[in-house]
């Protein structure tokens, strides 16, 4: 009997000790695999504050028209080539106009 309990706690000693180099073994690849998701998330946060930067320059009024004249070539109209369009006041005037 005194043997078969010894047995038994030997056994259960050694399965524990086992069990926890595998739990630290399993934390530390964890723990290692959490590091590398920050560092990734701290790298795209960075290169997230660039591009918000990239397209707050791209926005500006001046660099729009820049573009706009040297790689579309286009250009402010002449007077005489601007034509005004007026809206309808009223619904009343939009069926009026269809009919």
């Amino acid at each position: 009997m005194r043997d078969s309990v010894m047995w038994f706690l030997v056994t259960s000693v050694v399965v524990t000790a086992l069990s926890m180099v595998y739990v630290r073994h399993q934390h530390r690849i964890a723990y290692s695999q959490l590091q590398m998701e920050e560092t990734r998330r701290d790298a795209l946060n960075d290169e997230w504050g660039q591009l918000l930067i990239e397209e707050n320059l791209w926005a500006f009024p001046h660099r729009i028209e820049k573009d706009a004249s040297q790689r579309l070539a286009m250009r402010l109209p002449a007077p005489q080539e601007i034509e005004f369009v007026g809206l309808p006041h009223s619904i009343s005037e939009v069926n009026d106009a269809t009919r």
